[in-house]
Order: C-alpha cells, then structure tokens, then sequence
C-alpha cells in the first residue's frame, strides 16, 4: 500500500493499514490526531470503487465534505440534507445520525462498499439512534449472530469510554466482537452488575485489566504526547467564592431534601428537577468570575474559548464582549459553525469563543487558542476531554491552559471528585500498558462509593449495605479467572472438558483479531472462561 501521496504523518499511516488490514475496528486516537483524514485515506486504498457512507453529527456534515475533498478533489460527495450539496452517482454519502431514521429504508437498500461511523460513542445507549446504525452495517437484532453487510466498518471516537465499561457494548457489538453475544455476560465480567429489588444495576466497573486486553483486539488507540511534538496542557482545578444568596439557598434546599428523603424509596425525577435548578445556580453565580477570567486572558493577548453547559451564560457573555466573541450553540447549523470557527482561527479582531459544551465540544478546530475555561462541570468526562482538545490538536504550536471553575464548599466538588475517579477508570481500561493491580482497586472502590453520577443508587445502597457487597463481588470475579492456560506450539490455547477429560477446546484467533473459542459457552456468551484465561495469561506476558 502506496501512502506516500497523502502527506501523512508516521502514525496516521499505521492507522490507514491497522484500518484497511482489520475491515471492521475501531479507531479512538486522541482527539486532534486526524482520524477523519485515516479513515478516508483507508477506504480510499482498501476499497477503491463502490459507495460509502459516513454517519456523523449534524454539525460536522460539511466537515467531512471538506476533509474527503482535500484527499480526493473531484470526489463526488452528496451531504444529505443541505441544499447545494447533492451529487448524482456519488462515492460519497454523508448523512447524520438525527436522519437515519427518514432515510433509513433507502439507506438499508444500498450496498454500502464501507462506512464510517464518526463520534461512534453516539451509538452507546439502547436508542432508535442505534438502532439504526446497527441495522445499516449489518448487525442482526440476535446478538448470537455474526455481523452481515459491509466488510469495511471504521468507528471513530476520542473517548471510546465516555463515562464506564457498560458504555463500550454497543461499540464492540458493531466491529462484531463475540463478548456482545450476551449483555448480561459483559455486564458481570466488566460492569461489576449486581442485581437489587429493581433489577440489574450495571453502571459499575470490574475486571478493568481483561476489558483492557480486549480492547486491544478491535481497537488502536495513540495518545497525543506518544506521536505529536506538542506543548504541554496544563489542567487545573479553580476554586470559585460563591456569594450570592441565590446560589446558597439553592445548595441549602438540595441538601435539606437529599438528607430527609427515603434512601430505599428513590424518586429520579424529583432528584434530577431538583439538581438541575441547582446546577443552574451555580452557573450563574460563577459568571462573574468567568468573565474576569475572560478579561484576564484577553489582558495577555490571547485567545480563549470558554464552555458552558447553559445558554444563558453564552448570552451574557456575548452581550458584553460583542464582535470581541464568536458564538457555538446547539441551534447553530453547520455554515453558522464553520462560519464562526473560520473567523476565530483567522481573524485577530475575535479573542473568544463562547461554546455550548456538547453541541461546541467536538468536530471544531480551535488552535487559536491558548486557553480554555469551564464555567460549568458536567458529569461525563469524555465532555470534557473532547472539548478540551479543540485547541489541543495537531496545528497548536504553544502551551494550553484548562481551567475548570469550581464553586467552592458545593456540588462542584462531589462532582469534580467523580471526574477524577471516571478519568482514571479510563485511562486504566485504554492504557498501553496493563494498569497496576493496587492501582486498580483503590480505583474500583472509589468508584462504587461515589457511584456514576447516580446519587440516588448511591443511598440505596447505603441502606441496604450493598456497597460493601459489590466490592467482595468484584474481587471474587478476579480471583475465580483462570491463572494459566496450556499453550500449543501451533499458536493455539487447549483447554481440557471439564466433564470428558479426553475432549478439548481450543482457543484461537479469528478473522476479525477477536479471540473465539470451540466449546458451547462460547457460541452462548462470546466470553467463555477459556478465552478469559488467554487473555489474561498469555496475552498479558
């Protein structure tokens, strides 16, 4: 494979052969490495003719159109669903998530040569979203069954874990993984599942080492400081003196309500109507102390780009610094978009990006930027992590400052707890190297005592003493995994039947790099205990 017009870099080209040699895989390099470029490069060489079609957000629509022009400029490029934007007989079709379902049945009908599917962490929940996607490449509704459809499947995303194990299911279900055979399985190895009165909670972590091995088989993950020459990013926390009446008396109520509620009795929908309007408290009684710290960046001749969870705050902002500001909310379309980055990466006049930390926080390039300013903490770190790499990104050429404004002796601080927690538990599970044992369950039982952003599970377990129980449930499943395996010279595993000594398995790798093995509770759950211990053992060493 010829590369050499394409004017890659060193790890981009290992990510076109890693794409081309796999079919379907995952490709979850750092934001800013340029997996949009890889992927196009890869489908280009890998599958020369035939049509392909790139499933992506709205906003970055005519991204892609721009970014398969500048690898192929008179590629045929149709954007569906923007005006001036069609193509008769197309190589390329780009559509985005929220109109999969009104194009779905044409969509289905066409014999997709590859498709890519970008910002993939999209498809983690049980949605229609997903539901979608899944059926466009080929993954039958029985999880027992192989993919059918394109050979060539390329899942895009910066955080292939945006928050905790359960979120990888759907991801590792689409480049055909055989631990998807069975959610419940995955859950119990990885999730630290358990079952309560309500039924099974699975938003827990366990067996992060094996998750981690597992990983390696479908997906490459490079790491910014591993493969680009960049300037540091220094990340800090800023505590916020909270004076307003408002903002306390808002603090006092949540608290006063979570003390006197019914730990075995949760109720979500009063607990998240309640959080939120004391989330939206807290956003503005940081304004103030953003906006100095605005002025403070703005003083040294810098650009800076300042994420907000609420429009509100982006309207304040805007009104007082004016032209000084360009603007990114979830209303904006996608020439509004790319209008407002051009003119903040080109034009010295405007110093400030005011962002909406979802609908601005992936698919923009703001290397203009030094600094970057949180007024608010969402509970999902890979939110974050994306929105921090907007100006973290191949192009940068200076040091980046992130600071995240903490409303001091508040929320903030459980909140900004669980960001480092989650930050760790995903760092472990995408780790080069095997994370530390010690490491590993300090990390866990951090985990399960400040809960995933579920206060309410949290209290019932308090109550009913499960805390401690998922901690002795997790460490029992370490302990229970196989610790070594006979290894055959063929490059194969033999494992003997546990009910006809002279009967073996054997485990070994198949097409897709995933490891499959021949005894029954393989073909049931994908994860048998054979292939668990290959992994641990052998793929470990």
């Amino acid at each position: 494979m010829d590369l050499s017009r394409y004017s890659l870099y060193p790890h981009q080209a290992a990510g076109v052969q890693f794409l081309a040699q796999r079919g379907r895989a995952i490709l979850a390099d750092d934001m800013g490495l340029g997996k949009t470029r890889q992927a196009i490069v890869a489908l280009n060489e890998a599958a020369p003719s035939g049509v392909v079609l790139v499933i992506c957000p709205a906003s970055l629509k005519l991204n892609w159109a721009r970014e398969i022009r500048m690898v192929d400029a008179d590629a045929a490029v149709e954007v569906i669903g923007v005006p001036g934007h069609e193509a008769a007989n197309a190589r390329w079709v780009v559509v985005n998530y929220d109109m999969l379902t009104r194009h779905g049945e044409r969509l289905r009908a066409i014999p997709w040569t590859g498709v890519i599917i970008d910002e993939a962490h999209f498809i983690k929940n049980a949605s229609q979203r997903t539901s979608q996607v899944l059926k466009i490449i080929g993954v039958a509704d029985s999880k027992r069954d192989a993919p059918t459809g394109p050979r060539m499947v390329f899942l895009l995303t910066g955080t292939p874990m945006p928050n905790r194990p359960r979120d990888l299911f759907n991801l590792l279900r689409a480049v055909g993984h055989p631990s998807t055979r069975s959610f419940l399985s995955f859950a119990r190895q990885y999730c630290g599942a358990y079952r309560n009165e309500y039924g099974w909670v699975t938003d827990g972590a366990s067996n992060i080492t094996e998750l981690n091995l597992l990983l390696k088989e479908v997906m490459l993950r490079r790491k910014k400081d591993d493969v680009l020459d960049l300037p540091p990013k220094i990340r800090s926390w800023v505590p916020v003196q909270i004076d307003g009446v408002s903002a306390w008396k808002a603090y006092g109520d949540f608290v006063s309500w979570f003390q006197a509620s019914d730990a075995s009795r949760p109720n979500d929908t009063e607990f998240l109507a309640r959080l939120t309007r004391l989330r939206l408290a807290l956003h503005k009684a940081k304004h103030a102390a953003c906006a100095e710290r605005i002025r403070d960046v703005l003083a040294t001749g810098q650009k800076v780009i300042v994420f907000t969870s609420y429009t509100e705050g982006i309207t304040r902002h805007k009104k007082t610094l004016g032209d000084k500001a360009v603007t990114v909310t979830g209303v904006d379309n996608a020439k509004q978009r790319m209008a407002a980055t051009d003119a903040f990466q080109n034009d010295p006049n405007v110093q400030v990006a005011l962002c909406n930390l979802i609908a601005g926080g992936v698919g923009l390039n703001l290397t203009a930027a030094t600094h970057v300013i949180f007024q608010d903490l969402d509970w999902v770190p890979a939110n974050h992590l994306q929105a921090e790499d907007r100006c973290y990104r191949i192009g940068q050429t200076r040091q980046v400052t992130v600071e995240y404004l903490m409303a001091d002796g508040t929320l903030d601080g459980y909140i900004a707890q669980l960001l480092e927690a989650k930050l760790k538990l995903v760092q472990a599970v995408e780790a080069d190297e095997l994370p530390n044992p010690s490491i590993l369950k300090d990390l866990q039982a951090t985990l399960m005592r400040l809960g995933p952003a579920l206060l309410q599970e949290n209290k019932a377990a308090r109550a009913t003493g499960q805390d401690a129980a998922r901690i002795d449930i997790i460490g029992e499943m370490v302990a229970a995994l196989p610790q070594d395996g006979p290894l055959a010279e063929t490059g194969s595993w033999e494992f003997p039947s546990s009910k006809d000594p002279k009967k073996f398995y054997q485990v070994t790798f198949g097409r897709g790099g995933h490891l499959q093995c021949t005894c029954p509770g393989f073909e049931y759950t994908g994860e048998c205990k054979h292939v668990r211990g290959v992994r641990k053992t052998a793929l470990a060493a």
